[in-house]
């Protein structure tokens, strides 16, 4: 078996660690903060896991809120029009389930749950690659899971396979209680040319069922405009008094939310990116990406944490897969590659997708999920699922044929010129 250093204490790192523990090998977890630190810090992001992701990690015995939390179940979309009214509606008939967890209380639970298991935890301060390449010595392989601070540049960005050159939104995320947390759904709002406002159920660090509410602006609109200086409980104000200029009469459910701490809530932009995943440090040993360090997410799609567990999952089957052999920048390279062809590729279209305005077969297919349930069920699947997306919703020549199958009118299609093609 091998003996492996993971570097970083987020879903991916922790995630990997357990499965590599499983299939028998040597696992040292590299933080820079105790699971004390990481529980008592500032809320680090919003993450949601689909189903397939809530899977793999009940097969490792790693979901410790089933009993308490509230389990999200299926999601809406909404288009609205600029008078704040509701242009369109997608419902799937049938709700597919999610999971959102406070970030601190599970990446805590976990990294106490890996020692426990019989990995060794290193609290070490890593100021920049030249410290790492000091503490990984004598490792068969080394794994860096965080994109963070000394570790931002790391990893080169891959201009080919990165969608974005700078953020296509500025982000806001609080988690918030008195926000009915007996309702399941997820609510995505889509607002043209203005951004998106985003709320699913959260189960939070102080034990509470509440809301996770991301608000999406695009750089300079009206949800872009809140001042640097606002504490959480202040930027909750400001964000419910713009919601409700800008989509009256809808929001009830948000009047009497409330931040849960002031360590509840926080803003920032993310450039969609995706990076080399090997890099060489100093004394010329090779590290692999994995995670963030690799593919930056931005938040509105959720794909970010399903993405990283979906990696973690597939590096470890090919670690599995090699061991015995030298972990060689080669198989490095490969193993990232395999990935994302097989999955990462989708995740990241699916993001870049949501953030640019719909082209005009993609309009078609809005408009016909308003219409017609199947459509409505294929849609939101590619969000649980963003393999399913491809190649209908972003390639115009397979969307009108794929639309027909799932039985839309003909008339709906040749309105977008999208009549199929005849056998």
């Amino acid at each position: 078996m091998a003996n492996i250093a993971i570097v970083g204490a987020g879903q991916a790192g922790l995630f990997l660690g357990f499965g590599l523990l499983e299939d028998g090998h040597e696992v040292t977890l590299f933080s820079d903060q105790t699971h004390d630190a990481i529980l008592n810090g500032r809320v680090p992001s919003g993450m949601g896991l689909f189903e397939d992701a809530v899977k793999k990690e009940a097969a490792l015995g790693l979901t410790f809120w089933e009993e308490v939390m509230t389990l999200g179940e299926g999601a809406v979309l909404q288009m609205i029009n600029p008078d704040g009214s509701v242009w369109l509606q997608i419902t799937p008939p049938v709700p597919r389930p999610h999971r959102g967890v406070d970030q601190r209380l599970k990446n805590s639970r976990w990294m106490q749950e890996l020692e426990r298991r019989g990995a060794t935890v290193r609290i070490v301060p890593l100021a920049s690659p030249g410290d790492l390449d000091a503490q990984v010595a004598g490792f068969d392989l080394v794994l860096v899971a965080t994109g963070k601070g000394p570790f931002s540049q790391l990893f080169a960005r891959d201009p080919q396979r990165s969608p974005f050159d700078r953020p296509p939104r500025h982000i806001i995320g609080l988690h918030v209680k008195n926000f009915r947390p007996e309702v399941r759904t997820g609510t995505i709002r889509l607002l043209p040319g203005v951004g998106e406002f985003v709320h699913t159920p959260f189960y939070s660090r102080e034990n509470l069922q509440g809301r996770f509410l991301l608000i999406e602006g695009i750089p300079g609109g009206p949800l872009d405009g809140f001042p640097r200086e606002l504490s959480g409980r202040e930027l909750l104000e400001a964000v419910q008094q713009t919601l409700r200029a800008l989509i009256p009469g809808q929001l009830e459910d948000l009047k009497e939310a409330e931040l849960i701490s002031e360590q509840c809530w926080l803003r920032g932009s993310i450039t969609p990116t995706v990076r080399h995943p090997v890099s060489r440090l100093a004394s010329g040993r090779s590290v692999l990406g994995l995670g963030d360090a690799v593919t930056a997410h931005d938040p509105l799609a959720a794909q970010g944490g399903n993405n990283a567990t979906h990696m973690a999952d597939f590096y470890r089957s090919r670690i599995r897969e090699h061991t015995g052999r030298t972990f060689t920048a080669e198989w490095m390279q490969q193993t990232f590659d395999d990935f994302w062809h097989a999955y990462g590729q989708y995740a990241m279209g699916v993001t870049a997708g949501l953030l640019m305005p719909p082209a005009p077969h993609q309009q078609a297919v809005l408009a016909s999920a308003h219409q017609v349930p199947a459509v409505a069920a294929a849609l939101i699947d590619g969000l649980f699922d963003p393999r399913t997306l491809f190649p209908w919703f972003v390639d115009p020549a397979f969307t009108g044929e794929f639309l027909s199958s799932r039985g839309v009118p003909l008339a709906l299609l040749e309105q977008f010129q999208l009549a199929p093609h005849p056998s």
